[in-house]
């Protein structure tokens, strides 16, 4: 009974270094995925914060006016608005909401 335990244990022991060595490949492989997702990630972050600055100037009036007057285009009179108004629903207007989130 002493043998064969023995034997098994002698026979397992390279089972269990493969097992090992398998596992620090698999840990190598995974940290360098992400060092190399961390890397985009970066380039991600730089590449929004550029778009952000980008859209913060355009957004204001300053700005808009002045691509407007480099395109040639000029505010719309009173004349020239259209005024859209939504239909009313009936269901609505019997309930008295006011047909908001808040009502």
């Amino acid at each position: 009974m002493k043998k064969s335990s023995g034997y098994a244990l002698v026979l397992s022991v390279p089972f269990l270094l493969a097992g090992a060595v398998w596992q620090a490949s698999r840990f190598s492989a995974l940290a360098k995925e992400a060092r190399r997702l961390e890397v985009a990630q970066e380039a991600w972050v730089e590449a929004n914060g550029k778009l952000l600055g980008s859209i913060a100037v355009l957004e204001s009036r300053e700005r808009a006016a002045q691509l407007a007057a480099e395109l040639g285009l000029e505010k719309a009179g009173p004349g020239r608005r259209l005024l859209i108004a939504p239909p009313r629903f009936a269901g609505r207007e019997a309930q008295g909401g006011r047909g908001g989130a808040d009502g």
